[in-house]
């Protein structure tokens, strides 16, 4: 007897098929996140998509603006009648005189030194530095800085002579250009510690490491004040050139750390993770000011998990994702719990962490390792399913 043609595959034959290709990639998928803590970690900070709206809506505040650290900046009216780089030399005397009258505990100067300006003015502003009775921290570009020889020597040079205690100012850029992190120091570099970690230490905080963590940003205070009392540098000179008289002591400043910077609109401003309510970039000296009031609250530290705890959370949202898909691998509620339902769920949870815990999550690993394990326990129940039929029907 002749066998007739043989019948074309049915649509169940070929479900297996697809579901192996499913399933063998959701278990790879697995295998790689699982992996990534190891051999990858920077990768479980790739969900800065989801990170910097968490950072932007859900950092702290205060009842209004920060009690400890101020700001005073010099901006383009300050500098009307002056040349706007380098910053005259004689002004910034003036100003760090009268920051100093007004009674600050320290003073961080967020100023560049590359090069000799009028001879009379750098001298008067060595003068101001040291004699000021607060404590001065200057800023320095350091061995990362793409500065001219020249550049790198008069900066050494001039730093010293006002014996005061100097940080890098560099600051750290994620791939995408966004400031989210304080900057390490470079190996072996002549300035071992932040700019903002000597501010610190200058008003009592402990001399904790800053390098490489997650900067705990401050939001507008709940009186609508910003998140630090920020004063043109020009009310704090004489009523020529502002409001005020030089000397006068300003409670805003007083017992307080002043940081000295420039707010311009087109130099020194950086995109950081606030920068997504608005899209507006911030300027340095604001961006050292938050990390100083963080070194200053130790309880307010950002904490990321460890690549071991990230890799257990994985193996356990995986897990987890994998036996509700092997239980309701028949039931049309398995799409119901995938993406959808599990970002409300990790957004919720990641939420509370932030917020509660000061804790940043994987949000976008775990995601896809609930996905994927869904996937995995839903596909492999149906080719085992399929393969116990295929058996039975043989027999």
């Amino acid at each position: 007897m002749v066998a007739g043609p043989q019948a074309p595959a049915t649509a169940a034959s070929r479900l297996p098929k697809l579901q192996v290709l499913l399933g063998v990639g959701a278990v790879l998928c697995i295998a790689a996140l699982l992996a990534i803590p190891s051999f990858a970690p920077w990768l479980s900070r790739l969900d800065y998509w989801t990170a910097d709206w968490r950072t932007a809506y859900l950092s702290r505040n205060g009842p209004t603006a920060h009690p400890r650290v101020a700001v005073v900046t010099i901006n383009d009216d300050t500098l009307k009648d002056y040349a706007s780089s380098p910053i005259d030399r004689g002004l910034l005397a003036r100003i760090v005189k009268a920051i100093d009258a007004a009674g600050a505990t320290a003073i961080g100067i967020d100023v560049f030194f590359l090069k000799a300006t009028d001879p009379d003015k750098d001298a008067a502003f060595v003068e101001a530095v040291r004699n000021a009775r607060a404590h001065v921290v200057l800023g320095a570009i350091d061995e990362r800085g793409a500065l001219q020889g020249f550049q790198r020597q008069f900066q050494a040079a001039f730093l010293a002579q006002m014996q005061r205690s100097v940080g890098y100012l560099n600051l750290r850029y994620e791939r995408d250009s966004v400031v989210r992190y304080t900057a390490s120091p470079a190996p072996g570099s002549a300035f071992p510690k932040s700019f903002a970690r000597l501010l610190a230490e200058a008003a009592g905080a402990p001399a904790v490491d800053d390098a490489g963590k997650p900067i705990a940003w401050l939001l507008q205070a709940d009186d609508g004040a910003e998140a630090f009392a920020r004063i043109p540098a020009q009310d704090l000179l004489p009523a020529s050139a502002g409001t005020a008289s030089a000397g006068t002591p300003r409670p805003d400043l007083k017992g307080r750390i002043v940081l000295l910077g420039g707010d311009f609109p087109l130099r020194d401003r950086h995109r950081v993770p606030l920068s997504v309510r608005d899209g507006e970039p911030v300027p340095g000296v604001l961006i050292h000011a938050n990390v100083v009031a963080g070194l200053l609250e130790p309880a307010r530290a950002i904490r990321e998990l460890s690549p071991a705890v990230v890799r257990i959370l994985l193996g356990v949202v995986a897990a987890s994702g994998f036996l509700l898909g092997w239980a309701l691998w028949q039931s049309g509620a398995v799409r119901l719990v995938g993406w959808s339902f599990a970002s409300a769920v990790l957004v919720a949870i990641d939420a509370f962490c932030f917020v509660k815990l000061q804790t940043l999550l994987p949000f976008t690993l775990a995601l896809v390792a609930w996905v994927s394990g869904l996937t995995a326990g839903r596909s492999l129940h149906v080719i085992g399913d399929h393969l116990y039929f295929s058996r039975g029907s043989k027999g």
